[in-house]
C-alpha cells in the first residue's frame, strides 16, 4: 500500500532553513522522506505526551517526527530538526494547545 505525505507549516519552515544551510542533509531527509511512501512503520514510535508519533533518524542526530493516519493512508510530516532541540519543541507545541 502506498501512502500520501503532507505536511505542517512548522515542518515546512523547517525544511526551507535546512535547504539554505545544508544540501547534503536535506537530500538525505528527502532519501527517508520517500521511504515512508512504502514504509510508513519504518521510524521508533514515540511514548508518553508524544505516542502518537514516530522519530524516524536521518543523519547522525537530526530526527524527522511523523504521525501515520493508517484509515486515511497518509503521513503528517510534523518536524526535523536536530534531536537536542526537536523533542523540546514537540512538547512546548502541546503546552501551546497545537497538536500539528
Amino acid at each position: 500500500m502506498v501512502y500520501s505525505l503532507k505536511y505542517t507549516k512548522i515542518f515546512k519552515k523547517q525544511i526551507e532553513n535546512v535547504k539554505k544551510k545544508n544540501k547534503v542533509l536535506m537530500e538525505e531527509l528527502m532519501q527517508k522522506v520517500k521511504k515512508l511512501y512504502d514504509t510508513p512503520y519504518s521510524g521508533k514510535p514515540l511514548k508518553y505526551r508524544l505516542s502518537n508519533y514516530r522519530s524516524l533518524r536521518v543523519k547522525g542526530k537530526y530526527r524527522l517526527i511523523y504521525m501515520v493516519h493508517e484509515n486515511e493512508s497518509e503521513v503528517t510530516l510534523v518536524a526535523f530538526g536536530h534531536r537536542e532541540d526537536i523533542y523540546k519543541l514537540m512538547l512546548l507545541s502541546f503546552e501551546d494547545g497545537r497538536k500539528e
